[in-house]
């Protein structure tokens, strides 16, 4: 027995009816979004930080649509509340695991073979630039080398690689002794 299509009710959100235009619309942003934020995550100090920073948010706002959406799927009588709650906590666990800052989906590991020849490099003005693109990169694996060069007897490589640790730190400043950034990134 089928339902007459006229007394089906539409699913809606805030008035506006839900269409498969909106879903798909809804599904793209997901696809974006979500893209979007595990690559900046996982390829950090390629992007520029701004765009770093605001992918999880533009994720949040695929959530937001996406809670929306189920929301009106299930007062329509269209779709189980639990599966619903469920699929919209994961989305928000996700978006949550994003913003840690030892996030699973950040990339560790060793500092990019040529930054850390030139930060172990005899001459001093190389140690000091990189030094400077290890901070500017957000170069966390780099993080032991720069801690090294903190008492490095050139005072140039000292202040870039303070300032480089300030950088990875976002701007929390533990000072120049070696043991409080050692603490800090283990």
């Amino acid at each position: 027995m089928n339902a007459d299509p006229a007394k089906v009710e539409e699913p809606s959100v805030v008035g506006m009816r839900v269409r498969p235009k909106g879903t798909l619309a809804l599904f793209a942003l997901l696809v974006v979004s979500a893209a979007a934020a595990l690559w900046t995550r996982s390829n950090l100090g390629v992007a520029p930080a701004w765009v770093e920073k605001g992918a999880p948010w533009v994720f949040l706002v695929f959530v937001v649509g996406f809670a929306a959406y189920r929301f009106a799927l299930v007062t329509a009588g269209r779709y189980s509340a639990f599966k619903a709650f469920f699929q919209i906590f994961v989305a928000v666990l996700f978006f949550l695991l994003l913003l840690l800052p030892n996030s699973p989906f950040v990339k560790r590991g060793a500092a990019s073979a040529p930054l850390a020849t030139s930060l172990k490099d005899p001459d001093s003005r190389v140690r000091a630039l990189a030094a400077e693109v290890a901070g500017y990169r957000r170069d966390v694996a780099s993080v032991p080398l720069l801690v090294i060069l903190l008492k490095d007897p050139d005072p140039e490589v000292r202040e870039q690689a303070h300032d480089a640790l300030v950088r990875l730190n976002e701007g929390g400043d533990l000072g120049t002794e070696p043991a409080a950034w050692q603490e800090r990134f283990p």
